[in-house]
């Protein structure tokens, strides 16, 4: 039981990246209007932007575009 909670520990404090992402697990990137969206073989770039509604006074997320990246590995950072 020891084992299984250093093993858990170690997962959650592990840096998300996009090639750790489980299923349809979104990670948001700050500041730039992007999420990266895990999706059967590869990722889903969702690029958004912030309109401000005046007649309502708020502001309204678009998608302004997504792009579709295959998997690959090439730039993975290996564990040491």
């Amino acid at each position: 039981m020891r084992e299984l909670k250093t093993k858990l520990n170690k997962y959650n404090e592990m840096e998300k990246t996009i090639y750790n992402l489980e299923l349809h697990e979104t990670l948001y990137v700050k500041d730039q209007g992007l999420q990266i969206q895990r999706v059967p073989s590869g990722w889903n770039y969702i690029y958004t932007r912030q309109d401000f509604i005046e007649e309502n006074d708020y502001y309204e997320q678009v998608i302004t575009h997504i792009v579709f990246v295959p998997y690959d590995n090439t730039f993975q950072k290996v564990p040491k």
